[in-house]
C-alpha cells in the first residue's frame, strides 16, 4: 500500500465528515480539557504516558471536538502512527516524504503558503528516525501547523529532544487515572449515575480545603458508597480498560500480558540496547514483592548478579516508562541524595497486585498499597507542576513517607492509612516542621497526613483521608 492509500485508510473522516463511534468512548479523561486549551497554541503539544492508558482515545476525541465544535474541514486534520508499517516499512522511510504526500496529493497545497491551520496528529511518534529534527524545521519555519505527538517514554521521548525543541514544545502527561478519576469512570460505566464531585485540594490554602472536604465527610451515604469504589480501585488500578474487562481474572492477565510484558518487551527493548531484558521484568516483581521499600542500587545489582550501573540505567528505563517511581533522599546536601537509599514503587497497584496475584485486598495489604497510590498521585501531580518528589530518612532511621519541593516551600507528607493515629505516629513529621519552620529556603509550613477516615487540622498537620484526596 502506497503513502497516500495508507493514510486515506487512516483519515476515514476525510470522507464520512466523522470519527467512529467506538474510537470516543463515552468518558473523557480530565486530560481532554488540558489537550483543548492548549490546542491552538503555537507550541508543539506532546501527550505522554504508559500504554493502553488512553492517549490514542484522547487524539480521536480531541479530533471528534475540531470537527464538531470548531468546524475544521476534515482534509485538515491528519493523523497517523509512528509504528505504522505501511508507512514506515524500514528505517529509510522518514516523516518528511509522509507530509509531503499530505500536502502535495491530499491537500494540494503549498505547504509555507498555508493559511488555514492544519492539525497533525502524530501517535506513538518515538518509533520515527529523527522526528524531533523534522519537527524543529517545520515549527522553525513558521508553517500554520499545529503538531500534537504521543509518546511512551518521557526519557526517550525527549532525551534528544530537549535542546533541539526547547521553548517550541509543551507537555501533558497521561498516566493511569487517580482515585478520583477513576470513582468517575465507575460512575458513567457501573454505576450509571452522576459524578460525584470532590474539590481540588488547594495546597495553597488548606484551611479553606479542609473546610469544603468536610461537606462530603459528613455525607455518610456519600461516604460509604465512595469507599466502596476506593475497594475496586485498590485491587484493579487505574488503568481505563478495566470498565470494558470488568473480570479481576481477566484484567490481571490483560495487564500482566499488554502492560508489562509488552510495555518491557515492545516499548523499553525498541528504545534502549538492553543485554538481559528479562532483568526487567523480574525487577518488577522484586519491586512489588517489596513496594515502597528503600534499597541500595547495590544491594539490588548484588541480588540480581549484575553491575551497579546497569540496575541503575534499568530502573531509570522502567521509571521513565512510567512502570515504577523511584524516590531520592530528601537533603540539602547533593552528594548524600545521590549516595543514598533509593525507595522504589510499582506506580499503579492494579499492576503491583496483577504481579502478585492479589485478587483480593485484606486489611494487611490496604496500607502497603496506599502508600503507593499516594506516591503515585503526588508524583503526577510534580510531573504537571514541576515540582521535586522524595523520601525523608535521617541518620537515626527516622522516615517521612514522601517530601514535596515546590521550590518555593516544601510539604512533608505521612500515610497513616489507620484510624488509630498515636503522637508517637507523628514524631518525626512534628520534627522535621519544627526544624524547617523558620528557614528562608526550604520552609514547611505545614505537615500533611493521609489517613484512612480522619479529617481534620491539628497542630499545624492537615489530615485528610485518602478517600477525599483530590490533588
Amino acid at each position: 500500500m502506497d503513502i497516500k492509500s495508507s493514510l486515506i485508510v487512516t483519515n476515514p473522516w476525510w470522507n464520512n465528515e466523522k470519527i467512529n463511534e467506538q474510537f470516543l468512548l463515552e468518558r473523557k479523561r480530565n486530560e481532554f480539557n488540558d489537550i483543548v486549551e492548549r490546542i491552538d497554541n503555537k507550541r508543539i503539544l506532546s501527550i505522554i504516558g504508559p500504554r493502553r492508558v488512553g492517549k490514542s482515545t484522547l487524539i480521536y476525541q480531541t479530533i471528534n471536538y475540531l470537527l464538531q465544535e470548531q468546524k475544521v474541514d476534515v482534509k485538515r486534520i491528519l493523523l497517523f502512527s509512528g509504528d505504522d508499517p505501511s508507512l514506515f516499512f524500514d528505517e529509510n522511510d522518514k516523516l518528511s516524504d509522509i507530509l509531503d504526500v499530505y500536502f502535495n496529493e491530499i491537500l494540494m497545497e503549498n505547504i509555507s503558503k498555508i493559511k488555514d491551520k492544519v492539525y497533525i496528529f502524530i501517535d506513538e511518534i518515538h518509533f520515527i528516525k529523527n522526528w524531533q529534527n523534522y519537527l524543529k524545521t517545520y515549527f522553525d519555519r513558521k508553517y500554520n501547523i499545529k503538531f500534537i505527538i504521543t509518546g511512551s517514554s518521557s526519557m526517550h521521548l525527549f532525551k534528544d529532544a530537549n535542546e533541539s525543541l526547547l521553548g517550541r514544545i509543551e507537555n501533558i502527561y497521561v498516566l493511569p487515572l487517580t482515585f478520583n478519576q477513576f470513582m468517575n469512570f465507575y460512575m458513567t460505566y457501573i454505576s450509571k449515575t452522576e459524578d460525584i464531585e470532590i474539590p481540588k485540594i488547594d495546597l495553597d490554602n488548606m484551611d479553606k480545603s479542609i473546610k469544603k472536604l468536610e461537606e462530603i465527610y459528613y455525607n455518610q451515604d456519600l461516604k460509604f458508597k465512595i469507599q466502596k469504589i476506593l475497594k475496586r480501585y485498590m485491587l484493579v488500578g487505574g488503568y481505563p480498560e478495566y470498565f470494558e474487562v470488568k473480570d479481576i481474572e481477566v484484567w490481571q492477565k490483560q495487564l500482566s500480558e499488554d502492560i508489562i510484558i509488552r510495555g518491557i518487551y515492545k516499548d523499553i527493548l525498541t528504545m534502549y540496547n538492553i543485554k538481559s531484558p528479562e532483568i526487567l521484568e523480574k525487577l518488577l516483581y522484586y519491586i512489588a514483592a517489596n513496594n515502597s521499600q528503600a534499597f541500595a542500587y547495590s544491594g539490588i545489582a548484588s541480588t540480581f548478579g549484575i553491575d551497579t550501573v546497569t540496575i541503575m540505567a534499568y530502573l531509570g528505563y522502567l521509571k521513565q516508562a512510567f512502570l515504577i517511581n523511584v524516590l531520592e533522599n530528601y537533603s540539602n546536601n547533593i552528594v548524600k541524595v545521590i549516595r543514598t537509599n533509593k525507595k522504589l514503587s510499582i506506580l499503579d497497584n492494579g499492576i503491583q497486585n496483577s504481579l502478585l496475584k492479589q485478587k483480593s485486598i485484606d486489611n494487611d495489604l490496604e496500607g502497603h498499597i496506599a502508600e503507593s497510590m499516594v506516591d503515585f498521585d503526588f508524583r503526577l501531580l510534580c510531573e504537571k507542576e514541576n515540582y521535586k518528589q522524595f523520601y525523608y530518612r535521617n541518620s537515626n532511621k527516622e522516615e517521612i513517607d514522601i517530601i514535596i519541593d515546590r521550590n518555593i516551600d516544601i510539604i512533608p507528607i505521612e500515610i497513616k492509612y489507620t484510624n488509630q493515629i498515636e503522637s508517637s505516629d507523628l514524631k518525626v513529621i512534628k520534627k522535621f516542621i519544627e526544624e524547617h519552620q523558620n528557614k528562608s529556603i526550604n520552609q514547611v509550613k505545614y505537615g500533611v497526613v493521609i489517613t484512612k477516615d480522619i479529617l481534620k487540622k491539628e497542630e499545624g498537620i492537615y489530615f485528610i483521608p485518602y478517600w477525599l484526596l483530590n490533588i
